[in-house]
């Protein structure tokens, strides 16, 4: 690969295309290495147990990286298409900018959630402990790695033409309930979609949605909109406890993950928006 050493530091200026997508592509296979990687050992700590010990803002950083994840490796996939395809526009070098900047931050809170409240659930005894080290080992490293796509942004920007932009439509994994449709003119088509609405997995989330309002930061992060979110919470807590109509209830959580995406650049609002996009229930 063309990236060196030391995540951050690699220079671009005299570096191809060619190097550019060679990286690309390599970070493609990194990514989900370290996501099915983290998903493995964040499985392993909800077996034990042990997961339910860890300080509730580095639970946070595992679950917004596990989601940041999803989205690094459909933008490179994009960026990379538009290098082999050589139609490099404005939007695939701002995407790739974009991956630089949010590891930097990533990089930063891994440190400051994983340190911050370590005392409290630190076992060096326990192997579940051991585990948890290695998700934060694994996650900072690969977020210090990522860091150079910072650069390698800025060298792409030299390669950006003038044109029509293809649009390009990657769906990783399988697609469950999607419904597609192009091309149609006045047509009527329906789709049946039946899941088990988990209401035990959903209460659990907000539950620990709800214990995220006690952090130091999340006055300073929501502001006005403290109030706002607490309630949205404690009504859909109400409902699931009911066990009303599950379109209820996820009309509810939307509002919940809107009011979070609302408060942008906070850990609290990502992790929140996080655990909602990841119920097994949409």
């Amino acid at each position: 690969m063309a990236q060196g050493i030391f995540g951050g530091a690699t220079s671009y200026e005299e570096q191809s295309l060619h190097d550019i997508l060679e990286d690309i592509i390599g970070w493609i296979n990194y990514t989900n290495n370290k996501k099915n990687f983290i998903l493995e050992q964040k499985n392993i700590l909800h077996q034990s147990g042990f997961w339910d010990k860890i300080a509730f803002d580095f639970q946070l950083t595992v679950i917004s990286t596990i989601s940041y994840f999803n989205t690094i490796l459909f933008d490179l996939t994009l960026i990379k298409s538009a290098i082999e395809n050589s139609c490099i526009t404005e939007k695939e070098v701002n995407l790739l900018r974009s991956i630089g900047q949010k590891s930097v931050e990533f990089n930063r809170e891994y440190g400051q959630t994983y340190k911050g409240d370590l005392k409290c659930w630190r076992d060096y005894g326990n192997p579940d402990f051991k585990v948890a080290e290695e998700i934060y080992g694994r996650g900072r490293d690969y977020f210090v790695t990522m860091q150079d796509a910072g650069n390698a942004a800025a060298r792409l920007e030299d390669y950006m033409e003038k044109g029509q932009v293809i649009n390009t439509l990657y769906i990783g994994g399988d697609v469950i309930g999607s419904h597609l449709l192009q091309g149609i003119n006045n047509s009527a088509q329906s789709m049946v979609v039946e899941n088990n609405f988990d209401y035990e997995q959903v209460l659990k989330i907000l539950y620990k949605i709800n214990k995220s309002f006690e952090s130091d930061d999340f006055l300073e992060d929501f502001g006005d909109k403290s109030d706002e979110i607490k309630k949205a919470v404690a009504d859909a807590i109400k409902m699931v406890k009911r066990d009303e109509e599950p379109s209820k209830i996820k009309k509810a959580l939307n509002t919940i993950k809107e009011l979070a995406i609302e408060v942008s650049g906070s850990l609290i609002s990502s992790g929140i928006s996080a655990l909602i996009t990841q119920l097994p229930i949409w």
